[in-house]
């Protein structure tokens, strides 16, 4: 795969161990280098330390839910693009789109979802 020549950092934020352990074993599968938290207080801090081309962020979570995480990222690191993960749409959703989210895909989702908006992001990068 060409993405792994240049290394892809995805961070994935959701307070469900199994979402976190499906992203983990999908994207590192396809050579992308993962680091998954637990909240969003977690990320916040793993953006300070790292640029990630992608965040997989969940809606609903305990101590920051995920449009916060959004917004504080997108103050930290504004180039990150963010994708919001949710069980069912609502309120939230729509203000993560404003704020900056650049889809919403719906648990449960299809794996080739997450795989294709992984892909348009290798190519936007590629082509910059």
């Amino acid at each position: 795969m060409k993405n792994k020549s240049k290394k892809i950092c995805v961070l994935v934020v959701d307070d469900e161990d199994v979402m976190r352990n499906l992203f983990t074993d999908l994207l590192t599968e396809r050579g992308y280098e993962v680091i998954a938290v637990k909240n969003g207080l977690e990320a916040v801090e793993k953006v300070k330390e790292i640029n990630f081309a992608i965040a997989f962020i969940d809606v609903h979570m305990p101590l920051m839910n995920g449009v916060e995480t959004l917004m504080t990222i997108k103050k930290i690191k504004p180039q990150t693009r963010i994708v919001m993960m949710d069980s069912f749409p609502n309120a939230l959703i729509e203000e993560a789109r404003r704020e900056g989210a650049i889809t919403c895909i719906h648990k449960p989702f299809e794996i080739n979802e997450v795989t294709d908006i992984m892909e348009e992001i290798v190519e936007q990068k590629e082509r910059i």
